[in-house]
């Protein structure tokens, strides 16, 4: 038998795709690119089968890590009264970028460009067909907070992150602004902080992890084994004196999200979404359009 054109196998893989986003919605998405081969990258193909399931691990927790920094800094500009001009959500991915960045260590940098990856390929699995609240909503498209991080992060450290920034093919043009959208950031959330920690009592945290069973058994454990819920919480303790205790509540939701309660105080994070950003790992393909671990 003649084997089928690579043009018109993947053609049937894009409309089988479309059609599973439709029915089935995002996770079986995944689940079919990965079933169909489309899924991890030559070199993921080269790792045993530990290192394959640590490193899945490792790129799960550092996406959890910036959407738990995102959620922190809402709480702080509910908390605190901090200004934004523009978009909230926006504001909270450059704060989430600015604390990496100011740890300066190799940890956080790798954090961040996991987390960059993980909103081009949330972009490519999820954004195949974007309508108007896309547009209209209040998130900026997961393909622009991906290339968001990485200026900021060329921008910090020019010699630390070109790299990184040619991966993602930004042009030179682009790479040579991004320092000033960086001291921008730098210089804002610098004066906004300034004087509101170490002068006073540190903030009470309250970690919890629900017990949960089944399919999220895995991921939950993972997600508590990481340790991201506890540097989250280590940075309120440290840097912030906020009045009202904070409570860092990690359980089942029923939907990958996590989000900031202002009415709690709380920080929720869903056992869901680790397990998403798990799956989202195995749906990297080989080739350009997603920069390679």
């Amino acid at each position: 038998m003649t084997p089928l054109p690579r043009w018109l196998l993947l053609a049937h893989v894009l409309i089988t795709r479309k059609l599973a986003m439709r029915r089935f919605g995002p996770s079986f998405a995944i689940a079919l690119l990965v079933c169909l081969g489309l899924g991890a990258g030559a070199a993921q193909g080269q790792q045993t089968g530990a290192e394959r399931q640590a490193r899945v691990i490792e790129f799960a927790a550092n996406n959890s890590l910036f959407v738990l920094y995102h959620e922190m800094a809402h709480l702080l500009v509910d908390q605190l009264g901090l200004p934004v001009l523009g978009r909230e959500e926006d504001a909270a991915d450059n704060m989430a970028s600015w604390i990496l960045l100011n740890k300066g260590t190799p940890e956080a940098g790798t954090a961040l460009t996991d987390a960059a990856r993980g909103w081009l390929l949330s972009g490519l699995v999820y954004g195949a067909e974007l309508d108007d609240s896309d547009f209209y909503g209040n998130h900026s498209l997961d393909r622009q907070r991906a290339f968001q991080i990485v200026c900021l992060m060329v921008g910090s450290d020019v010699e630390a992150y070109t790299s990184v920034a040619n991966a993602y093919a930004i042009d030179p043009g682009r790479q040579d602004t991004c320092p000033d959208d960086y001291r921008l950031v730098n210089r804002s959330l610098g004066k906004l902080l300034a004087g509101r920690d170490r002068k006073k009592s540190k903030t009470r945290v309250e970690v919890s992890f629900q017990a949960v069973s089944g399919a999220l058994r895995g991921p939950a454990e993972a997600f508590e084994a990481s340790g991201v819920f506890e540097q989250v919480a280590d940075e309120l303790r440290r840097n912030y004196s906020l009045r009202k205790p904070v409570q860092l509540n990690a359980k089942r939701c029923g939907e990958a999200n996590a989000f900031y309660d202002p009415d709690t105080v709380e920080i929720i994070f869903c056992y869901e979404m680790m397990q998403d950003f798990m799956a989202l790992y195995t749906s990297q393909k080989p080739g350009k359009a997603v920069p390679l671990p």
